[in-house]
């Protein structure tokens, strides 16, 4: 298996799950996905190629199948990644993440960002009465 369509593929197959059982499963998980989804995922062909769940839609399926997120993308990654740092090692399992927290972590990198700037600037900021 090496591509993210033949992992999802062969990870259904494997349990003996229709496309229809494997919706049934991620929607009551809470990620509801169509049966018809899952199929385009699973071919991706024509325009659909390059179609990916979203980041919810990956961690829930890692979660049925009890695999890394990053394994099931890892095709993806490998050709437009040219090499990990070790921070970026680190972030194997970002997309467990749900879209809110995600957003709350990306909000608090630019945080200390922006806090690093103003005191490398030499900005002080002024005491609020």
């Amino acid at each position: 298996m090496g591509t993210f369509a033949e992992k999802l593929r062969g990870l259904r197959r494997a349990r003996g799950m229709s496309l229809r059982t494997m919706a049934t499963e991620l929607t009551a998980m809470g990620e509801p996905i169509s049966h018809t989804a899952i199929a385009k995922w699973e071919s991706m062909e024509g325009e659909d190629r390059d179609r990916l769940p979203k980041r919810a839609g990956i961690a829930a399926i890692a979660k049925l199948f009890n695999v890394k997120p990053s394994w099931l993308l890892a095709d993806i990654y490998a050709t437009t990644m040219v090499s990990k740092t070790a921070r970026e090692g680190k972030l194997t399992d970002i997309e467990l993440l749900t879209d809110e927290e995600f957003e709350l972590l990306i909000k608090l990198k630019n945080q200390f960002l922006k806090t690093r700037r103003n005191e490398h600037s030499g900005y002080i900021k002024p005491v609020e009465k």
